[in-house]
């Protein structure tokens, strides 16, 4: 089976954490502490906050190379601090503004309050909030991810992979995006088997690794044999106890495939390249708007990875069936006859 697959750069070694703005130092930039990658009088100056580690094979490393495609492809000056604590958001965004970065990238729902209260104050700096809340005037913009689509594919080909119809999905919070992903998740399942067993719950934890080994050994016990995690690093042990028992796991938001080869069917990509090349572009053309953007599979934000082979597990017809659902997805068929479930952020 062919699918759409991103290009993404590689991260080479295991990157020291920067916390040197909740520390009263400058926010660390990406490259060598203290110095920015490009420059230059009019180049575009990006800053991205992190609340977790730019080598979590997840959300928080997708957006990192997300912002080192930037530099590469747009020459804009990137820098990043990651592993943010909440009582820091405030004060790590204000350094960055402070030291004139024309774009505030913030990577997380859980930013969206901070970056609105700092915004006021520096209305020629634009900040972008991935997963955000709310969008303000004049310089608040919030980027989703249509969740319930990509929930649904990965709900589905899980149900595909399931031997004996008992599969689970692990969330790492119930923030809305999380939660409309994994209650899509039982409903892409029960599309391909309507008498599937669906295991949800969420660690309420996004970097708590051994939480997410914990449920992830729960589920298994409870006859799970197909697992799947929207949780950033927490997944990781969803993804360990997976390997350990023997049983199969879909990645979800990058693609997960190295972590284990033999244990990752196949990823369901929720591109934060994608969406952080949107948001520079938009400032970069002068084109940025203070609202919420929706982005999902018809964009080319949402897609499958490649199977690497384990598509040959499936037959014919389950391969058939998944490029229908994708089909649907795209055209809007299944959203209109109510199989697909809407987003919580769907205008």
């Amino acid at each position: 089976m062919k699918c759409k697959k991103m290009l993404a750069l590689a991260c080479s070694g295991v990157l020291s954490i920067s916390l040197l703005a909740g520390c009263g130092g400058d926010p660390a930039p990406s490259g060598d502490p203290g110095t920015a990658s490009g420059g230059g009088e009019d180049t575009t100056k990006v800053a991205m906050i992190l609340t977790g580690y730019i080598n979590d094979a997840g959300w928080n490393q997708s957006a990192y190379e997300g912002l080192q495609m930037a530099e590469e492809e747009y020459g804009v000056e990137g820098a990043y601090t990651e592993a943010v604590p909440q009582p820091d958001y405030e004060t790590v965004m204000r350094d960055y503004a402070d030291q004139g970065y024309d774009l505030i990238i913030c990577v997380g729902n859980e930013l969206s309050d901070a970056a609105l209260a700092v915004a006021g104050s520096f209305p020629d700096v634009t900040f972008a909030v991935m997963n955000g809340n709310y969008a303000q005037e004049p310089n608040v913009g919030a980027y989703r991810f249509n969740t319930p689509q990509s929930g649904f594919l990965a709900g589905a080909v899980a149900a595909m992979y399931s031997e004996n119809g008992v599969v689970g999905m692990i969330g790492g919070s119930t923030a809305p995006h999380i939660k409309d992903s994994v209650e899509a998740f039982a409903e892409g399942a029960k599309y391909i088997n309507p008498d599937a067993e669906v295991l949800t719950g969420y660690t309420e934890s996004m970097t708590d690794i051994a939480k997410g080994k914990e449920m992830g050994m729960a589920f298994i016990e409870q006859g799970a044999d197909v697992l799947c995690a929207n949780a950033n690093s927490c997944s990781l042990g969803v993804i360990d106890a997976a390997k350990e028992k023997g049983i199969r796991h879909i990645g979800y938001i990058s693609d997960q495939y190295e972590v284990a080869p033999d244990t990752v069917m196949v990823s369901m990509i929720q591109s934060n390249q994608f969406m952080i090349k949107a948001i520079i572009e938009s400032v970069i053309n002068g084109e940025f708007t203070p609202e919420l953007h929706l982005f999902g599979m018809p964009e080319g934000a949402l897609y499958l990875s490649d199977f690497n082979g384990h598509d040959e597990i499936l037959t014919e017809g389950e391969q058939a069936k998944i490029e229908e659902i994708i089909a649907g997805i795209n055209d809007g068929s299944l959203a209109e006859a109510g199989i697909l479930p809407k987003s919580t952020f769907d205008q």
